[in-house]
């Protein structure tokens, strides 16, 4: 279930975390920490809530915070794909390149 409720003075946005990884989500919360205070809070098993307090922000709209944020949690969870699939790939450039040095003979 994804959604945004208003509660209050809070938006609230439901996510899925069968849609969305945790860590993405956690992420983002980060990143839009200058715009919003943001609270994650399960919901239920497979929902989180992410509760947005926009008091005492100067925030002309909060829709568009919140819309924002839905885009930065797209982008964060398509990296947290990549990153897992290319990571075998990517660990074994890293190894190639450094079997070519001398720092594992300097020890």
């Amino acid at each position: 279930m994804n959604g945004i409720i208003r509660e209050e003075e809070n938006f609230c946005l439901l996510l899925s975390t069968t849609v969305y990884s945790v860590e993405a989500i956690k992420k983002t919360a980060y990143k839009f920490a200058d715009r919003a205070s943001v609270v994650l809070r399960p919901a239920d098993e497979a929902t989180l809530k992410v509760v947005f307090n926009f008091t005492g922000r100067h925030t002309p709209n909060p829709e568009q915070v919140i819309s924002d944020f839905c885009n930065e949690l797209l982008d964060q969870d398509l990296r947290e794909i990549v990153k897992r699939e290319t990571g075998p790939l990517r660990n074994v450039i890293l190894a190639h390149a450094f079997s070519r040095t001398q720092l594992a003979e300097q020890s």
